[in-house]
């Protein structure tokens, strides 16, 4: 027996770290059972928007470790890049800490999403199925989409930098804080793009003192920048699987459980 999860939607906000992340648990199927009750008398008249709704909510999550996690990195243009190595180094110091039993972090290679997607030709698929498309090829379970903007790009204007991501995830600064860069990133379950965990991070200059010395230049600066944001959402995204591998485990044991007592009825 199956049946819906408890919702879960949990937000961290923390001022002093400039992070938010949000996770999701929630099933589709519960979500569309309120079209029985609430949505019945309007569906002979649907719209094409209705029933793209009703598709597009049609999904369910299934987080199970360990896994093969992938990164993809958005780079310059909208497009997959390589890792840089300053930023695997967060990476894999957040998949340390997370051990084992969680699987492994492995790059989504571009070369592969390449073979199988045509992103880079004048289609409509966007970046996000491209890399979903290259992880699918690599067999990946998960996949950690990320991209990085610094000030330098968004003229200092957060909501520019937003227009000018992709996945634009940003909470705006407060005023006490001045960013300097910028992180978003995503977990999205590869086979159906099931959205897991969401979040953003800011790297102002208080933080940044720590990694470089005055003298250093400006490029020096936002590359420093770049790589506070980077640890910040990896560290976050670390915490953000375990809350969610418990969430997942508590609903495979309730559903183990239901099917036990149907069978005993």
């Amino acid at each position: 027996m199956k049946f819906g999860h408890t919702v879960l939607l949990t937000t961290i906000a923390l001022t002093l770290t400039a992070c938010e992340t949000t996770s999701q648990y929630t099933s589709g199927q519960d979500y569309l059972a309120r079209y029985s009750t609430t949505a019945a008398p309007q569906l002979t008249g649907q719209s094409s928007t209705d029933n793209s709704v009703l598709e597009i909510a049609a999904v369910e999550p299934d987080l199970r470790f360990p896994a093969r996690i992938g990164l993809a990195r958005i780079g310059d243009y909208k497009r997959l890049v390589g890792v840089p190595t300053d930023e695997a180094q967060a990476w894999r110091a957040a998949a340390e800490t997370l051990g084992v039993g969680f699987g492994e972090f492995i790059p989504v290679s571009p070369l592969v999403a390449d073979m199988v997607s045509a992103h880079h030709k004048q289609d409509q698929t966007t970046v996000i199925d491209h890399i979903r498309r290259g992880a699918a090829r690599q067999h990946l379970d998960y996949v950690i989409v990320y991209e990085v903007s610094d000030k330098t790009e968004s003229d200092g204007n957060a909501l520019r930098l937003a227009d000018l991501t992709v996945l634009g995830l940003f909470v705006l600064p407060s005023r006490d804080l001045k960013a300097e860069a910028s992180a978003s990133a995503i977990l999205l379950d590869v086979r159906n793009g099931y959205p897991y965990l969401t979040g953003s991070t800011f790297a102002d200059k208080k933080g940044i003192s720590t990694v470089i010395g005055k003298g250093d230049r400006k490029d020096k600066l936002r590359n420093a920048a770049r790589q506070v944001a980077v640890t910040q959402i990896a560290e976050e995204f670390a915490g953000g699987l375990r809350d969610l591998k418990l969430v997942a485990d508590g609903v495979k044991l309730a559903e183990r459980r239901a099917d036990q007592s149907d069978a005993l009825n």
